[in-house]
Order: structure tokens, then C-alpha cells, then sequence
């Protein structure tokens, strides 16, 4: 059993609720652990040589906004799958169909297997939630308006993806899965969250 901090124990509680107990170290084993350089250049040199299988691109757009945009690109063009959440078709969910490398035809569109997925995102007077800047002030903000059409905040985006994965994974008898899925289904339970909540603030 690992002695934990009262912070921690707090938290967990707060993550999972009654299911956060001392016997089970307060869920502290399903909370992901860092394995490695997972900063943004050292992801797309690994997407490059085919180590992601998959991308999710929320508030930036590396293929013009990033360092070595053609770098960028052709490591987009490794992936299975992308998804994209913008307000608007930003360049990179087309980047397999106009990027300058298939303009010059370095990458041919037929050839480049990325499934791309464009989500429609809420602008920031279109979320509650709180923010920060470099200056270390944390702000909460109301909701101005609600979003339009199937346009919504990531935190709503993540909590139902993360719902419908649980659900996928939770029936699994392969050995793999139930080892894999502990962080993602075995502890936590359908709780609410600022995701589901209308009036309350997190």
C-alpha cells in the first residue's frame, strides 16, 4: 500500500468517489504516469516514423502553426486516424487534400491513409469553465451563449468520448483489455461531471 499525501487522497476522492478507498491506494494506480518525451516536436518526429496511430488536435493547427509546418504534414500523413475540433475547417484537417507537399506532388491524396475527423468546436463565450495565462491567475467564466448546431466545449467532447470507450471496453474478457482498460473503467464510476452539469460551477 503506498502512503499517499492528503492532496492526493482528496483528489481521488473527487475523481471517483466512493469507489476511492485505502484499500485500493485511493485509485492511485489509475492515474496515467509520464513514459517518456511527449512534448509536440518529439510526438511529430515520432508520428513521422510511424509510432501514433492516432492524433487529437484541439486549439492549434500544426500543420501552418508549428515548427517545420512540411515536417508537421508529412507526419499527419502517417496517421490512422485524425481527429479535428475548430470552429472552422482549419488547414490541418485538409492538409491530404491542398497541403504545398500535395501541390507539388510529394504526397498524392489516394495514397495518404489518414481517416480525418473535423468536430465542430464552441468558441470560448460559447463554455464555462476556467482559464489561465502566463501570468498564473486562474479566472472562472460564465457562459455567454449556447454553441451552435453540434458545436461543443472539449470538456463535453472528452467526457462523453471517454464514456462511450468505457462503455466499449467494459464487457472485454481478453486478457490485454482488462489490463489495458483498469484506468479507464475499472475504478471510476458514472459520475457526474462539469461535462454534465448545467448550473453548477466545477
Amino acid at each position: 500500500m503506498v502512503v499517499l499525501p492528503r492532496l492526493h487522497r482528496v483528489a481521488a476522492q473527487g475523481w471517483f468517489g466512493d469507489a476511492a478507498t485505502e484499500d485500493n491506494d485511493y485509485g492511485f494506480s489509475a492515474i496515467p504516469r509520464l513514459s517518456g518525451n511527449h512534448s509536440h516536436f518529439a510526438t511529430m518526429m515520432r508520428m513521422l516514423d510511424g509510432g501514433v496511430e492516432g492524433f487529437f488536435v484541439m486549439g492549434q493547427n500544426p500543420a501552418v502553426g508549428s515548427q517545420h509546418a512540411g515536417l508537421q504534414r508529412r507526419a499527419l500523413a502517417r496517421l490512422k486516424w485524425l481527429v479535428v475540433r475548430d470552429m472552422a475547417e482549419i488547414e490541418t484537417a485538409t492538409f491530404w487534400r491542398d497541403s504545398p507537399e500535395v501541390q507539388s506532388g510529394e504526397l498524392r491524396p489516394e495514397e495518404i491513409e489518414t481517416e480525418v475527423f473535423l468536430m465542430p468546436a464552441a468558441a470560448h463565450v460559447e463554455k464555462e469553465g476556467c482559464f489561465t495565462n502566463t501570468q498564473r491567475l486562474v479566472q472562472f467564466k460564465d457562459k455567454a451563449l449556447e454553441p451552435p448546431g453540434d458545436a461543443r466545449s472539449e470538456l463535453w467532447f472528452m467526457h462523453h468520448l471517454a464514456k462511450r470507450v468505457k462503455a466499449h471496453y467494459g464487457g472485454s474478457t481478453r486478457e490485454r483489455e482488462l489490463a489495458d482498460r483498469q484506468p479507464a473503467v475499472g475504478l471510476p464510476g458514472d459520475r457526474e461531471s462539469c461535462a454534465t452539469r448545467t448550473s453548477r460551477r466545477c
